[in-house]
């Protein structure tokens, strides 16, 4: 036996279950992850706003003083993959107690938002131009419907950030002209798409953001194989593929979901977003991506304000609670107190 086996040996004799108490990484959130207090004087309310004529749910926090009269800035919230508003929840409270309206959302199809909607049976089954329904814009006739949820398609929730961003800056005593983004993971790409194609967006904070095709070339992703075939029967039959996704909780979403992913690449269009400001918050201990190839190398082409927090000795679930928490959601309303013009000497610290 050699002195290395022996030594170890020896340390778990005199250490049992040593190795069984290595940290276990988080691999989700749970309800009790979603827990959060609201500061004296912030006041939420449930809200309605539509993204391509479906209901879409939002809850919109306001500061304490908040006035119907008054320009306070506001910012929109998106979660990432397969979440919705209740994880996130906490961090528009945050925002409002730092000074901000929240409006933290759900997309179509997730959360408390409505389904996307289909006929279940085409409206025009002929050529006869008798049937053409051009000349009337909007046709209300009973039909039965198809109602799908949890596609998981990015560049449709970017639209539903966009329409939320109308939303937002319809509402009385919000400032129209002073609004940003937040997004935490998956939609760290939606919110710098978002900002890269929106020009209303005037701050950008994104937390363990993915935001993926700096290993990509430019150009159309490949279409072959499976993929091919299901997006062939899509678009003969109205129905295609499942397949079982998620972290904190598992969902059934349409197999076109990764020929979607495969295209969005948020990383080529960060020169979009030009002098406007941008804030990454970054998990050292990161185990769903590589951060070098996403904020880090992110921070090398955005050309206008820019910075990256580390939060130390955490993994990316670990973000959203305790210490974490408190660092990240200080630190990104900060960044939206100062770039949106709130207080650029806010009292709350970003450590």
């Amino acid at each position: 036996m050699s002195k290395l086996t022996t030594v170890v040996l020896l340390l778990c004799c005199l250490m049992p279950g040593a190795v069984a108490q290595e940290k276990k990484i988080k691999s989700g959130l749970t309800p009790e992850d979603w827990g959060y207090k609201i500061a004296d004087g912030v006041t939420a309310k449930e809200v309605t706003y539509y993204s391509d004529g479906v209901g879409c749910y939002a809850k919109i926090f306001y500061p304490k003083g908040f006035s119907a009269s008054g320009k306070t800035p506001g910012v929109v919230l998106g979660q990432g993959w397969a979440g919705t508003h209740f994880s996130i929840e906490k961090y528009g409270a945050r925002f409002a107690e730092l000074g901000l309206v929240a409006l933290v959302i759900d997309y179509r199809g997730w959360g408390s938002s409505d389904s996307f909607i289909s006929q279940a049976q085409p409206t025009v089954t002929t050529a006869d131009p008798s049937q053409a329904l051009d000349g009337r814009r909007i046709t209300r006739t009973k039909m039965d419907v198809v109602l799908t949820r949890t596609r998981l398609l990015p560049m449709k929730m970017v639209e539903d950030y966009r329409n939320a961003i109308s939303y937002l800056q319809g509402e009385p005593g919000v400032d129209p002209d002073r609004i940003g983004v937040w997004g935490s993971s998956f939609a760290g790409g939606h919110s710098i798409m978002t900002a890269a194609l929106d020009a209303r967006v005037k701050a950008v904070a994104v937390q363990i953001p993915s935001i993926a095709g700096r290993n990509s070339q430019p150009g159309p992703a490949s279409l072959k194989g499976a993929l091919l075939e299901d997006a062939i029967k899509r678009s003969r039959t109205g129905r295609g593929g499942e397949f079982e996704t998620g972290y904190s909780t598992r969902r059934m979403v349409d197999v076109e979901t990764n020929q979607m992913v495969a295209e969005y690449r948020p990383f080529h269009h960060l020169k979009a977003i030009g002098d406007r400001p941008v804030l990454f918050i970054v998990a050292e201990k990161e185990q769903l991506m590589n951060n070098r190839d996403h904020a880090y190398a992110a921070m090398e082409v955005l050309t206008g304000p820019k910075k990256l927090i580390s939060v130390p000795g955490i993994t990316h679930f670990e973000m959203y609670i305790d210490e974490a928490f408190e660092i990240s959601s200080k630190a990104a309303a900060n960044w939206f107190r100062e770039h949106l013009g709130l207080d650029p000497k806010s009292q709350a610290t970003d450590r």
